[in-house]
């Protein structure tokens, strides 16, 4: 199970519930094993299982579900 994250700044990221709708869009997509969004930075924070899913296939989960990445933070966080 080779497990990686993916870290997206989300400028439409405001309040509780977008964290929420945020959350429950990732955690229903096959391979996420888990979601953190944090509201002062935008930053959403994701791990997964890349047998399951790919950096591609959140992203273009994030667009469908009307989420503009305003910026890729993988260079700039890790954990």
């Amino acid at each position: 199970m080779p497990l990686e994250s993916a870290y997206f700044i989300i400028e439409e990221v405001d309040d509780k519930h977008d964290l929420k709708d945020v959350k429950r869009g990732l955690d229903q997509l096959h391979g996420v094993t888990s979601v953190s969004v944090d509201l002062d930075s935008h930053l959403v924070a994701i791990d997964y299982d890349s047998s399951g899913t790919s950096y591609d296939g959140i992203e273009h989960r994030l667009n469908k579900m009307g989420y503009q990445i305003a910026a890729d933070a993988s260079d700039i966080y890790s954990r």
